[in-house]
This record gives C-alpha cells, sequence and structure tokens, in this order.
C-alpha cells in the first residue's frame, strides 16, 4: 500500500530542492522522493511521516504539524485512518518495547544511493527511517513519556475533527460546477478568503472545506468540486463561459 497521499508532499522532487536555494520546503513539508520509485519501499512515506511527528517536530509544535497535514494532503480520510489504525498503536508498541539497540544494521547486498537511500534485492529504504531505528533513539533518550504525550495531542485531534464531521451540512442543489464557480468568483471580488499554497489558492483544501460546509446532489467527493475551483482547469474555463453569457457578475467588493 503507498501513504503518499495522505500526506503534505512538495510537488517537487526532493534532489531538485535540495540545490536550489529558490526552492524553500515549508517546515512541516515531507521532501518528496519519489525518483526513486517504482523501487521505493510501499511505506517509506509512513514511516517518514512517524518519525517526524514522532522526534523530528517539537511536542509544542505537533498540533499545527497535524493540522498542516490533513490542510494540505490530498487523502484526509486515509489520512485520519493512519493516524488511528497505524500512528496510535505503533507509539504504543513502542512504548511498550523500545530498546537500546547495538546492532550497525544495514541490508543484504546494498548499493548506496544519495541522500542515505540503498537499494537491496530491487527494492530502495532508508535506515534512518526503519522502526528498529526510531524505537532504538527513544529507548537511548528516554523519550517514552514524551511521546505517550504525542498520542494525547493525536487522540484529541482525532476527536476533534471526528466531532466536527457530525455537523449537519447545508444542501446545495444546483451541483457542485455552479458552486465551484459562484465561491471563486466571490474570492476573486474579494468577499471571501481562501488559504493558499505558494501564492494559489489551496483548491484542493478549499474543496474539503465546501464539501464539509454543503451536501451536494451530484456529488460524493470533494474532488469534483475542486475543478470548478482552479481557474486554469478546462472545465472550470467552459463553465464559467456560461455563467459570462449568462450575465452573472459579481462586483468586487470594494466598490459595493
Amino acid at each position: 500500500m503507498k501513504y503518499k497521499d495522505a500526506f503534505a508532499v512538495n510537488d517537487k522532487h526532493y534532489c531538485e530542492t535540495k540545490i536550489n536555494s529558490n526552492c524553500e520546503t515549508p517546515i512541516y513539508q515531507l521532501h518528496n522522493f519519489d525518483y526513486y520509485e517504482p523501487k521505493l519501499i510501499d511505506d517509506f512515506y509512513l514511516k517518514y511521516f512517524t518519525r517526524q511527528l514522532l522526534i523530528e517536530i517539537d511536542i509544542l509544535e505537533v498540533k499545527n504539524f497535524l493540522e498542516y497535514h490533513y490542510d494540505y494532503c490530498d487523502n484526509p480520510d486515509k489520512y485520519f485512518s493512519i493516524l488511528d489504525y497505524k500512528i496510535i498503536p505503533k507509539i504504543s508498541e513502542i512504548i511498550e518495547h523500545a530498546q537500546v539497540s547495538t546492532e550497525a544494521g544495514g541490508y543484504y547486498d546494498e548499493i548506496k544511493l544519495e541522500d542515505g537511500f540503498v537499494e537491496s534485492e530491487g527494492v530502495i529504504h532508508n535506515s534512518k527511517y526503519d522502526y528498529w531505528k526510531l524505537n532504538h533513539y527513544i529507548a537511548f533518550f528516554d523519550l517514552q513519556n514524551d511521546i505517550r504525550k504525542r498520542a494525547e495531542i493525536i487522540k484529541s485531534f482525532l476527536t476533534l475533527h471526528f466531532d466536527n464531521r457530525v455537523e449537519k451540512p447545508l444542501k446545495w442543489i444546483a451541483g457542485s460546477a455552479k458552486l465551484g464557480i459562484i465561491i471563486r468568483e466571490l474570492i476573486d471580488m474579494g468577499y471571501m478568503e481562501a488559504d493558499k499554497r505558494r501564492g494559489e489558492i489551496n483548491c484542493s483544501s478549499l474543496s474539503r472545506d465546501l464539501f464539509k460546509a454543503f451536501k451536494i446532489e451530484d456529488s460524493d467527493s470533494a474532488k469534483a468540486l475542486e475543478i470548478y475551483l482552479s481557474s486554469g482547469n478546462k472545465r472550470y474555463l467552459q463553465t464559467k463561459e456560461l455563467f459570462d453569457e449568462s450575465g452573472f457578475c459579481i462586483p468586487p467588493s470594494s466598490i459595493v
């Protein structure tokens, strides 16, 4: 199973961003190592996220870290499931079994690659993110109580978002295309604000927020709505043209 879509991962490959001073990765975003696909081990991004969450991020930043990945991941339902069914049990396992390791680690007949990666028997790994190293680090620095507190923060985060999910949404009967066009126009004309990513409206995050706020007759996924929020999408342009031909116009908020 692949896990990348459940987390906020940089669109650009790390091999590019690390040599380009103009490419700054946001503090909570994961680097993109997809240039090692298709050989990259399936659970790499899960292990990478787990290490960041449990030892790399200061405990005071855990809540912001969790919120960031929720806002910018492509699959929030999968993200929630991973936190609930993968991360929480893993923390319990580490607390119970973590111990200092005296083994050097390594893989059979490994071929060294860049940035700590190695290839072994046709699969690419990075031992930095292996669970045995996580167990060793936590045991060596006696961090069991720290990660127990992190588990409490994760559970509170899940409870908060699960509770918000039961709120009854508004019913939108005109279809996702019309909702997307109207909301985008309200934003462009200064009536609403939306989160931005690298200077552009984060249509993925916005579509999820709208999908929670509205029950949309013709849509069972936020992805369908996202198409009509993106001003560069062909379907958006076609639908917007129909609106314009019908005389649809929202004046800028500054002149109303």
